[in-house]
């Protein structure tokens, strides 16, 4: 199927819903179903979970991305740690866990607002990737209308960047990734990472992740990025410095480039 015929049948799709509620983190792959949404001027309301667990900035681009498309925008405030049982430890199922959570308290949110279907922004490529998330979106009748019309993610940059919207931001999983699995998890802990990524970012390294290996900070990042640490003596001591005021004894760059989900490895 080429691209053309795919944009027709998300269009499709989503005509097809009448109304909806979108689940939006504010992600290239929530934004292209946002922006259909408005173009298609669908009946809908977009919800954003925010916690400690994503970066100020996330939060701040999808109220920007929400309001420049015309669409409701309900932000929902979430203390994870404290309100959802059973992650604190990091376990494999943590995904489920998390996105049963939300799911269950979006659906029961949304019937007060008439809202009849709930789509998310899933896409076909996430099929092949560890996603136990997905196991929750499924049981709870939540719709992915980027996964049914096939849409990849590089295809799914190609609409964003045809309908003009920022089509080269990162991806971006919650904080959780950066711990192995099966590890208790602290606030302070995830802390110390937001600190050691959004200084890094403000220096112009968006790619770069920081994971967390008990006193070791192991740093993934494009090959652009790393050759922009490795080559830059200056720039390189300035994140090291940093990040060992975090309380990390070692800070290594890992040689592999960053690819999201790197410590599903483990499993």
């Amino acid at each position: 199927m080429n691209l053309d015929y795919k944009e027709n049948k998300l269009i499709e799709i989503l005509k097809g819903l009448g109304n909806c509620a979108i689940a939006f983190s504010g992600g290239t792959d929530s934004t292209l179903l946002l922006y259909y949404l408005s173009k298609l001027k669908i009946n809908s309301k977009a919800y954003t979970f925010h916690s400690y667990l994503y970066p100020e900035d996330e939060l701040t681009e999808a109220v920007n991305t929400a309001k420049a498309l015309g669409i409701n925008h309900e932000i929902i405030k979430l203390n994870p740690l404290d309100d959802i049982i059973g992650i604190e430890n990091n376990p494999k199922e943590r995904c489920y866990i998390c996105k049963k959570y939300m799911f269950s308290y979006l659906i029961e949110r949304t019937r007060k607002d008439g809202m009849k279907y709930i789509i998310e922004g899933s896409n076909f490529d996430d099929r092949s990737d560890f996603r136990p998330g997905k196991k929750a979106v499924q049981e709870l009748n939540i719709l992915s209308p980027l996964d049914m019309a096939e849409l990849t993610k590089s295809e799914i940059r190609s609409l964003l960047k045809k309908a003009g919207l920022n089509y080269t931001k990162p991806s971006f999983a919650c904080y959780f990734s950066r711990f192995p699995y099966n590890k208790k998890i602290t606030k302070s802990m995830i802390n110390i990472i937001s600190k050691c990524e959004t200084f890094i970012h403000n220096l112009g390294l968006n790619s770069v992740r920081v994971r967390y290996h008990d006193n070791i900070a192991r740093l993934e990042a494009n090959q652009q990025h790393m050759n922009e640490i490795i080559l830059n003596k200056k720039l390189k001591e300035c994140i090291i410095k940093h990040i060992k005021e975090q309380g990390f004894l070692f800070v290594v760059l890992d040689l592999e480039e960053y690819k999201t989900g790197s410590m599903n490895r483990t499993l």
